[in-house]
């Protein structure tokens, strides 16, 4: 009885302490008249913390999906509340899903360390620590204000990267990989209706209103609230020059291209209706990133799945495909540029990218001055929000902030050039995963390339923005974790295969 006692022990207690959180909540929410922004905050860490106790992939499945679409919440919650009391009151809701995220890759992590795992198997995991150490050290850069630098690394490398070990551990089965793509197609799916809705409708008023409310009434402390929100200011949509979400889409684009026909039934009708939605969705904003991204996409996925003979007539044809199209948006770009709108201008200067007028004042505003910061400091400044950094000596001279704009260069500003190596070699051992991947037969494979295949178009996207953080950059890496947890289960059972042909072999000899 007393060893069965210990046996269930740890599963029934780890139940209890969630059950018994919540419950405390619960009557703390009721008793203290708690906002419906903190109702929310508590409810979703509930069922993320209950669905990680019972399945460990749905757990860290439920987190990722609490972290992507909580700014929808956010801002919905802080219509009521402000409509009901006059006040939004503390976003316990923007902080909350960063928090649990990185709690549950620490506790994760420090449960395999324990029990005597060796967590840093392979070259990918084994630079993530290297540059989330380099990272952690920059918190204390005296560049920067130590409160910035542990609300950027909380932002940016806790859950945001770290997600790729604990996914790596936890999505072992092929099973998993499938369930991740049918979830992220029902989000993709929603958040292209959603932005399609507010481009018919507008910017809503009390979306504008919070960010006037969070972001700039409230100076350094609301700057410091959207920084750990994990979003800065980008909304659940794919417009306004808001472009996280349009990342993660690419992302999504390029699995739902790879895996083809492997999906069925009501799941293949499902995404080509996730196909359309979001042909549109690149129809209506004419944003010229996002398209490249996918017509990179689409070229990786058909060039890796061909044989070689086919990869030339797939490279001639697509070269021949870019010049007419190049030709024609040469000859179209005057009247385009004479329409005055601003989307139009930004399609016509595709003609000639580098005369385009966004590559000049990325040029002038952003990578200049970034080159200048990381030569005066080549140990970095600090980790800030994320998209934007505010060296404590260069703001105390100019109050700029530097906006790289430029994925590495953002790393290189903030954690110093070592930290910018890091990256660059963590970036190539990740795609050479997705390639590792590649190589394997069935479902598994098409896994591999349409991770490669987006994160192409993700290298392309880094040299004039940062894909790689924010909601598109944690999707980025727990699929990153994914590959390379597919990876490892395909290279172990090809090696348990080839064992077992020797074997044969050798009794057949003998």
């Amino acid at each position: 009885m007393r060893a069965l006692a210990l046996k269930l022990f740890p599963v029934f207690s780890e139940r209890v302490v969630w059950a018994l959180l919540a419950a405390i909540g619960t009557w703390i929410a009721a008793d203290f008249g708690v906002s419906l922004n903190q109702s929310l905050a508590l409810l979703f860490s509930v069922i993320v913390l209950l669905l990680w106790t019972i399945n460990k992939s749905n757990g860290l499945i439920a987190a990722l999906l609490v972290f992507m679409v909580k700014p929808l919440f956010v801002r919905i919650a802080y219509a009521i509340d402000k409509d009901l009391t006059g006040s939004g009151g503390f976003d316990l809701l923007g902080i909350t899903p960063a928090l649990l995220l990185a709690a549950l890759v620490l506790w994760h992590s420090y449960l395999r360390i324990s029990s005597g795992e060796n967590i840093l198997k392979g070259k990918s995991r084994i630079l993530l620590v290297l540059f989330s150490g380099v990272a952690f050290l920059s918190i204390f850069n005296p560049s920067n204000s130590i409160i910035l630098g542990f609300g950027g690394f909380e932002r940016n490398v806790l859950p945001n990267m770290l997600v790729l070990l604990t996914a790596s551990f936890v999505f072992t089965e092929i099973f998993d990989s499938k369930k991740f793509l049918k979830v992220l197609l029902v989000l993709g799916f929603a958040s292209c209706v959603y932005g399609i809705g507010q481009y018919f409708a507008g910017l809503y008023p009390w979306e504008k209103d919070w960010v006037v409310d969070v972001a700039f009434a409230e100076s350094e402390s609301g700057w410091l609230t959207v920084g750990l929100r994990g979003v800065e200011f980008r909304l659940f949509s794919l417009f306004y020059n808001y472009m996280d979400f349009t990342f993660c889409n690419v992302l999504v684009f390029a699995l739902a291209i790879s895996f083809g026909t492997v999906l069925k039934g009501k799941w293949h009708r499902f995404r080509i209706l996730y196909l359309i939605s979001w042909g549109i969705v690149l129809i209506l904003s004419l944003e010229r990133t996002p398209m490249i991204m996918c017509a990179l996409a689409v070229f990786t996925v058909y060039f890796l799945y061909s044989r070689k003979e086919k990869r030339k007539r797939i490279i001639w044809k697509t070269a021949v495909i870019s010049v007419l199209f190049l030709i024609s948006l040469s000859i179209a770009a005057p009247y385009l540029q004479q329409t005055g709108a601003q989307t139009l201008i930004r399609v016509a200067e595709l003609s000639n990218p580098l005369a385009a007028s966004s590559i000049e004042d990325r040029l002038i505003k952003n990578w200049g001055p970034t080159f200048e910061t990381i030569a005066a400091n080549p140990l970095g400044v600090g980790i800030g929000f994320g998209s934007q950094t505010r060296a404590k000596s260069i703001a105390e001279r100019t109050s700029f902030y530097i906006e790289p704009h430029n994925e590495l260069l953002q790393k290189t500003l903030e954690t110093g050039v070592i930290g910018g190596i890091l990256y660059l070699l963590l970036l190539v051992s990740v795609f050479k995963d997705s390639i590792c991947l590649g190589h394997f037969g069935g479902r598994i494979r098409r896994l591999g390339i349409g991770f490669a295949a987006a994160t192409i178009g993700f290298w392309v996207c880094g040299v004039v923005n940062v894909p790689f953080s924010g909601s598109s950059g944690l999707l980025y890496w727990a699929i990153a974790g994914v590959v390379l947890a597919q990876c490892e289960s395909g290279l172990k059972s090809s090696q348990i295969s080839a064992n077992k042909i020797a074997q044969t072999a050798d009794n057949s000899r003998s």
